[in-house]
């Protein structure tokens, strides 16, 4: 599995601008919140491809582009 170094950083930039918290992205992605929390806090760097897909999908960009920004 890849490691995404940025994750963190990039999706709190990016919750911060759509004004969410990890608790409802993660309900409305149905995404584990504790996954979500590990990721936004940079304690796990590997995402699995179906929380890429749910999170492209959120913000709106394309798989490609979400692992180009995430990388």
């Amino acid at each position: 599995m890849r490691q995404y170094e940025h994750a963190s950083e990039i999706l709190q930039q990016w919750m911060k601008q759509k004004g969410v918290s990890a608790a409802e992205m993660a309900e409305k992605l149905q995404i584990d919140a504790g996954i979500l929390r590990a990721i936004l806090s940079g304690r796990q760097k590997n995402i699995s491809t179906r929380n890429m897909i749910l999170l492209a999908r959120y913000f709106d960009i394309s798989l490609q582009n979400l692992i180009d920004a995430l990388a």
